[in-house]
């Protein structure tokens, strides 16, 4: 059996970062799960205001997101001074000119979560 966390699967089960698990390396997996599920709900929530203002809710969130793990100190090393910026790009494939989000992270925490990531893709391959 792993140790490691598993994520969210239900919209009633709590945020990674009530986890009790959630410190160390664990609370890597646990923000870049929380992140993901930020971004969407406030897209959802906003889906009836324009694409400015779905985009500026969503970086508010993210920004409290990553405040949340900083103040319960899940890693320090990795989200303290770190940061996040939401941006709409034209997508490259998409004649209509149809943008796509894209996260510009610090490169210290975007190191972190890529490194951390491959590794839970690794002892998930391990464990098939």
């Amino acid at each position: 059996m792993s140790d490691t966390p598993k994520p969210n699967t239900t919209p009633d089960e709590s945020w990674g970062f009530l986890h009790p698990e959630c410190h160390g390396q664990n609370a890597l997996l646990f923000f870049s799960w929380d992140l993901a599920r930020t971004i969407e709900e406030q897209f959802r929530h906003h889906s009836e205001a324009g694409m400015g203002q779905q985009l500026h809710e969503a970086q508010e969130a993210v920004d409290r997101l990553l405040r949340q793990y900083v103040m319960i100190q899940a890693n320090p090393k990795a989200f303290e001074g770190q940061s996040i910026v939401l941006q709409l790009e034209p997508a490259e494939s998409d004649e209509q000119g149809t943008p796509i989000l894209a996260l510009r992270t610090s490169p210290e925490l975007e190191a972190l979560l890529l490194q951390v990531q491959q590794l839970h893709r690794q002892s998930a391959t391990s464990l098939n």
